[in-house]
This record gives C-alpha cells, sequence and structure tokens, in this order.
C-alpha cells in the first residue's frame, strides 16, 4: 500500500498550476499584439499544425497554415477588431496543458452596410506545450452569446 502511494506522488508534477496559466495567458498577450499589428505570421505561429479553431457559426479550420488565411481575410475588413476579455483557466501540474476561457468580442464588417457589427462570444482555448517547451494552441471553440434586446424604458 505505501509502495502505491508513493508512486502516486512520483506522478505528478511540481508546477504552479496558476503560474502556468499566467505564462499562457502572456503568450496570448503576445497574439493579440500580432492581430493588432496585423501580423498574420504572428498570429498563425501560435497555432499548432494539427490545431482546430471552430467558429460562431459552427465553421471548422485546420491547422495553423487555414486558420492563418482565415486571420489574414479578417485582417483585409476595416472593422476587425478583437477584445478579449479573460474568464478563467486551469493548468495541469505537469507544466503540459492550460485550457483558457474568456468572452470575446468579435467586430467585423456586415456584408450589406458595411457597418461594423460586434459579436459577443465565449471562448475555451486549449493550449500544449510543443517538444520545443512552446506553448501552442491546439483548440479554440468559440460560442456566440445570445444578443440582448435593450430594455424598453
Amino acid at each position: 500500500m505505501a509502495m502505491g502511494a508513493l508512486a502516486l506522488a512520483g506522478c505528478g508534477g511540481g508546477a504552479d498550476p496558476a503560474a502556468v496559466v499566467d505564462t499562457v495567458r502572456q503568450t496570448e498577450q503576445s497574439q493579440l499584439q500580432s492581430i493588432a499589428s496585423d501580423d498574420v505570421v504572428g498570429i498563425a505561429r501560435l497555432y499548432a499544425d494539427d490545431a482546430v479553431l471552430v467558429r460562431p457559426d459552427g465553421t471548422v479550420l485546420h491547422g495553423g497554415a487555414e486558420i492563418g488565411a482565415e486571420y489574414a481575410a479578417l485582417i483585409d475588413d476595416p472593422n476587425f477588431d478583437l477584445t478579449i476579455e479573460p474568464t478563467g483557466g486551469w493548468a495541469s501540474a505537469n507544466d503540459d496543458l492550460a485550457v483558457l476561457t474568456s468572452q470575446v468580442q468579435f467586430t467585423t464588417s456586415d456584408p450589406e452596410t458595411g457597418e461594423p457589427v460586434t459579436l459577443p462570444m465565449n471562448s475555451q482555448t486549449v493550449w500544449t506545450k510543443d517538444p520545443g517547451g512552446s506553448w501552442m494552441i491546439r483548440s479554440a471553440y468559440n460560442v456566440a452569446q445570445e444578443v440582448q434586446a435593450p430594455a424598453a424604458e
């Protein structure tokens, strides 16, 4: 019995999960800076080659190249804007897996009017460390929030 407990104790990692989440959030901030500066390479480099991004309409993009191409098209939109407000996250004690949740304001141009339209979303992003030790996005799942009608006075 003592041998089993000792074996399990050796399986855990030594990382502080809160510190891991902070590190991954900083990596996420570098991606947001790439978005703000229209740097498609900087945006796409954080997506793993086998990454999956699910858009709010259910469209699935596969791989960093396809996701980067989508961002390139978005950057061409004069109204494109993306703001992220962290809402939570957790990480493994093994320092190899983290999940971040956020509320996102995703603004693009209405195809008919050209006016800016903002879609509020909830986002969950799964990050893992690649063999070189860099944090990479494995999946990003975005769900549109219901837009509430303004309250009547």
